[in-house]
């Protein structure tokens, strides 16, 4: 890598509580030829919190819909890294899609195990905020399993409004307004 692409890609960074130094970037097309081997790094618990119904694989057509909501006009989606000397260990990452209701999106993260309850979800949460406020966005939303206690515990600590699902008691709405 070189050092332009160094700097583009780690204009930011955090400190997790332990000290360790996280790197936020843009997703970039060699990730997902990783995707497989990230996602095989997901506990069963894990897959079944963040797709919602249990997910032994990750298909080609999954892969298909997390590319094509790249190219949606004010989608993103940032990785957070750690770096082991010239090595980077892809942690969790983020993803914001616009909805139908205007300047409002909807978030997801996904955080592998090894690295949860570390402070990588609040990192990687409050990165997506930002990046959603950039964009022009006036509300910020997800849907998470209520038994997803970790998850909720963070989006509470980011001033997340948390709501029961009416359609469904098994899923608390999240969502906080963009506006300083």
């Amino acid at each position: 890598m070189n050092l332009s692409q160094r700097i583009r890609d780690h204009g930011r960074s955090a400190r997790l509580p332990d000290g360790t130094r996280v790197f936020l970037r843009p997703v970039r097309d060699a990730d997902l030829s990783h995707a497989n081997e990230f996602f095989a790094r997901l506990s069963d618990q894990t897959k079944y919190f963040r797709f919602m119904t249990p997910t032994p694989a990750l298909t080609e057509e999954t892969l298909a819909q997390f590319v094509d909501a790249l190219h949606q006009a004010r989608a993103a989606v940032v990785v957070a890294v750690v770096e082991h000397g010239h090595e980077q260990e892809l942690v969790g990452g983020g993803r914001l899609v616009p909805v139908k209701r205007r300047g409002t999106c909807e978030f997801a993260l996904t955080i592998v195990d090894d690295w949860q309850g570390r402070g990588v979800g609040t990192v990687v949460l409050r990165e997506v905020v930002r990046l959603a406020r950039q964009l022009g966005y006036r509300r910020i939303e997800g849907s998470v399993l209520t038994i997803n206690a970790k998850m909720l515990k963070v989006a509470q600590r980011l001033k997340f409004a948390l709501h029961s699902d009416p359609a469904d008691a098994g899923v608390t709405l999240v969502s906080r307004s963009l506006r300083p």
